[in-house]
């Protein structure tokens, strides 16, 4: 074997320690050649939604698919599994799990993400690409973030706070934000869990903003990691009743469908846990909207009968009009009543041109209409 094939420490194999802050869950050890990990022993049983362990670590990492992640990686060393347990122990801003090697004296209060500040080079390197610094090798939210949009995570004052831009290229890109923007009025008026989205700048690119939902107490459990499989809608309600949370799910497919949401996939809703217990303590507020009232529409394409919205539906379910009316029950439906002449509140700052937000309200009420008189 050659000096190329051993990591830089000389290491073929290292031992870690999987910890729950200072509880530790598991030993295990890394085969530096190969970037795969062997359980050695497993200290305390977690609920069967962890699934395999090994696969459970390794999935911390960011997907290399989210914009700019796969240079941050390199830059920072993280591209290869050791790199990434060492320099981020593996932390992440959903839950409180965490590595370290075994002969380690670190604690949790060492490296808690909410509690540390972040590395700016790092968080600029996410949100931008590029190279803004030498700095990376260090612990950051940004090496175990999901999701495939430019993003990055900052304090303000006591706060955690996210900004997520739109995308490039294409001839109506980078309208995202705005769509996380207004869709979060809409969200509002069916329920009190939901996330809030602002719109700003950041190093001169518009971005939504929010602010962090979870806490040292309280994680974020994807409801794709309590049903993997291809979810019907049927399936999807069924299960969430196991938990009673149909009426909540129920809530958001006919929100979802009143800003014809099309990338509600299984991880970007779900569940709050007890870091401390793994136990479900309810529905996470409604978030990631930024692909919701059609971004990528040019004009003329705002009216149903057209071939653009004939294109469009839900990940979940067949129809947004179906599956709403199926989900309604009676507040919902209040609720559509009431905002049967609906009119976004305009930012103070940036918003999309008029035309395009009279369309969207145009649409919304043909929309909500179509929901109430469903099958009509």
């Amino acid at each position: 074997m050659s000096d190329k094939e051993i990591n830089l420490t000389g290491e073929r194999t290292i031992r870690y320690v999987l910890l729950n802050k200072d509880v530790e869950i598991a030993e295990f050890e890394v085969d530096t050649l190969y970037d795969d990990i062997t359980i050695i022993k497993q200290f305390v049983k977690l609920p069967e939604w962890f699934g395999n362990l090994d696969s459970f670590i390794i999935n911390r990492r960011a997907p290399k698919q989210r914009e700019n992640i796969e240079e941050l990686l390199r830059l920072s060393g993280c591209d290869t599994l050791q790199g990434f347990l060492d320099i981020s122990h593996a932390l992440s801003l959903v839950d409180t799990f965490w590595v370290k090697r075994i002969d380690s004296g670190l604690s949790w209060k060492n490296v808690s993400l909410y509690t540390h500040p972040f590395n700016e080079v790092i968080a600029r390197t996410a949100f931008e690409g590029g190279l803004h610094g030498r700095q990376l090798s260090t612990t950051s939210p940004e090496y175990g973030t999901d999701g495939s949009f430019a993003k990055c995570w900052i304090r303000e004052g006591e706060r955690i706070r996210m900004l997520k831009r739109g995308s490039s290229g294409a001839r109506n890109a980078g309208l995202e934000p705005y769509s996380e923007f207004y869709a979060s009025q809409l969200v509002k008026a069916f329920t009190d869990e939901f996330v809030t989205y602002g719109l700003r700048t950041h190093n001169r690119r518009i971005c939504s903003v929010c602010d962090l939902f979870t806490s040292e107490d309280y994680g974020y459990l994807p409801y794709a990691a309590i049903d993997s499989r291809s979810s019907t809608l049927k399936d999807v309600l069924r299960k969430m009743r196991e938990f009673g949370l149909e009426d909540r799910v129920k809530r958001m497919f006919v929100i979802d469908a009143v800003i014809l949401n099309e990338d509600r996939h299984k991880n970007n809703f779900g569940f709050i846990v007890d870091n401390r217990t793994q136990e479900i303590v309810g529905m996470a507020p409604l978030f990631d909207h930024n692909i919701s009232l059609l971004p990528y529409a040019e004009e003329g394409e705002f009216e149903y009968g057209g071939e653009y919205l004939r294109r469009k539906g839900p990940r979940i379910g067949d129809d947004w009009i179906k599956t709403a009316a199926r989900c309604l029950d009676t507040e919902t439906r209040k609720n559509l009543i009431r905002l049967s002449d609906f009119r976004f509140e305009r930012h103070a700052k940036y918003n999309l041109p008029e035309w395009r937000l009279t369309d969207l309200e145009k649409l919304i009420h043909t929309t909500i209409q179509r929901i109430l008189k469903f099958p009509d």
